[in-house]
């Protein structure tokens, strides 16, 4: 075994003398040996530390990340100090083990860290303005979007690049900040849409003559505000994980709060008026729309193979169609439909099969206008109709720019979810039928029914509620007496009921005193009604 002195060429005589040089210097020699001394007791290597003794303990001497060195001393489970070397090397071996799993483990999150750094800087490179839209809708979605609403959502995210890039010159998605989400927003509410030149499409629009583009001003209503802030607040949702998470800048603005316009369902006089005898060209639609409850573009694009037992038949005697099941995907929320043919619709598909059996539309012409997206001349069609009826289908409702639709053909899916509730119809059978995803989409269609309990039971009440009188009076006084005797007497109940109807009553009523064939609504429109009467 060589020698620590012969190792580093230093040799010691037992008379003092150093190598071949003589040193009578008697404390020299001692301080050299104290220096080899120290240096053998620390030099005891053990992988990438070292193992050295000072008294009875044993303590090691490893390298740290930062290229410190730091000294600890070694101890076993019981945390006592280790005073053998066996166990002091087996100590150290567990120690150095461990801080070198730490140190992989730490590279392995350093380069995690890196490469998110530099994915994220290269997201904030590739996602511009321009192809966002398209990047968050190839994102995992609640539920997939039909294409007529992807277009109209997609023009809405573009007139906010369009404003940023001409007022703000941004290209990319991470520079987009909150003081441009404001002032857009701001914009738009009080302008208008920053594009307002409209361009006809020949290939979406083939029967116009003239494809020209015009400027389309004007101030947008409350419910499209809102879809604007909610589409360009969409998109950055979905992509901002991708940017580093940053803070969406149009989630702080809040929307635009509006008072719910509610559809209303179709009276029974209503339904004879339009079925008295409809257009030839609108009949069938009205008819399925009426019996199934299902929305226009299903009713449109409806096939024959979607009835039960019908695939593959184009007989010429027409088959009986009652309690055959419609089973469709719906258009607008992509879930299935499910829904029997009831007997007062087996009339009309029987006569319908005899026109169109060979082809694959039930109603081809209408459908033809569905594919080439005539949507706005498919409801003028229906819309015009109705008001030709006599039925008013628009409304003016405070806060809102224009008139506010509240009879449709949406009308008849209200008006068949009702009357199935009416004929105790359970509420996941109607859902089932209606190819609602929730429960609550369907009990929301149940509100009218609460509304027409409440008229029959003022009905009741007020023909029960007639004071004791001798006296001989008008129809005009005799449901005016009728009304504030009611009033006067009514439980908290009967109070809540009567103001729901006077709240519902149209604005432009004529007074009292220009007809005495005023309805009872008019009389109590006209009077001084207070909630606190006892």
């Amino acid at each position: 075994m060589i020698r620590f002195e012969e190792k580093f060429g230093l040799s010691f005589s037992s008379h003092g003398n150093y190598g071949d040089e003589k040193d009578d210097d008697f404390s020299t020699q001692l301080r050299l040996r104290r220096i080899v001394n120290m240096a053998v007791s620390r030099k005891r290597s053990n992988g990438s530390g070292s193992i050295y003794k000072r008294g009875d303990n044993f303590y090691l001497q490893y390298m740290q990340k930062d290229g410190k060195r730091k000294n600890i001393t070694l101890k076993n489970s019981q945390g006592n100090h280790i005073r053998e070397r066996r166990e002091a090397e087996e100590a150290a071996r567990k120690f150095l083990q461990e801080q070198q799993q730490l140190k992989e483990i730490e590279t392995r999150e350093e380069y995690l860290a890196e490469l998110k750094v530099v994915r994220k800087l290269k997201a904030r490179l590739l996602i511009t303005l321009d192809n966002a839209f398209d990047l968050a809708q190839a994102k995992p979605h609640s539920r997939e979007t039909s294409n007529r609403v992807l277009v109209v959502s997609r023009g809405y995210w573009f007139d906010f690049v369009n404003f940023v890039k001409s007022n703000y010159q941004l290209r990319t998605l991470d520079e987009v900040e909150r003081m441009h989400a404001d002032a857009y927003i701001a914009y738009i509410r009080k302008y208008g849409r920053w594009n307002k030149t409209i361009s006809y499409d020949p290939n979406t629009c083939p029967k116009r003559k003239v494809f020209k583009d015009y400027e389309r001003g004007g101030l947008l209503s409350h419910t499209t505000l809102n879809r604007y802030h909610s589409v360009c607040k969409s998109v950055f949702s979905f992509l901002l994980p991708d940017l580093g998470g940053e803070e969406n800048p149009f989630a702080h603005i809040p929307p635009l709060k509006l008072e719910p316009v509610k559809r209303k369902i179709f009276t029974e006089e209503e339904l004879e008026i339009i079925f008295k005898n409809p257009p030839k060209l609108l009949a069938g639609p009205l008819f399925v729309g009426r019996y199934t409850g299902l929305r226009l573009g299903d009713v449109l694009a409806l096939k024959w193979e979607y009835f039960e037992g019908i695939t593959g038949y184009r007989g010429a005697i027409a088959p009986d169609f009652t309690g055959r099941e419609i089973s469709l995907i719906a258009q607008k929320t992509k879930t299935q439909v499910h829904i029997p043919v009831f007997p007062e619709l087996n009339k009309v598909l029987q006569k319908q099969w005899k026109q169109t059996r060979r082809g694959e539309y039930v109603f081809p012409e209408m459908a033809e206008l569905h594919l080439q997206k005539r949507y706005t001349k498919i409801n003028n069609m229906i819309q015009n109709y109705l008001i030709s009826c006599g039925i008013t289908t628009r409304i003016e409702v405070e806060g809102r720019a224009r008139k506010q639709t509240v009879k449709g053909f949406h009308s008849f899916r209200h008006t068949f979810s009702y009357e199935a509730e009416q004929k105790g119809v359970p509420a996941s059978t109607i859902k089932r039928w209606l190819g609602h995803k929730r429960l609550a989409q369907t009990q929301h269609y149940q509100d009218h029914a609460n509304k027409q309990a409440s008229m029959e039971g003022l009905k009741l009440i007020m023909q029960n509620s007639l004071p004791a009188t001798s006296e001989p009076i008008s129809g005009y006084s005799l449901r005016k007496e009728r009304l504030l005797h009611l009033i006067q007497n009514a439980s908290e109940t009967t109070l809540a009921i009567l103001e729901t109807l006077i709240d519902n009553l149209p604005d432009n009523l004529p007074e009292a005193n220009q007809t005495q064939e005023s309805s009872a609504g008019h009389l109590v429109n006209g009077m001084n009604i207070s909630k606190n009467v006892s």
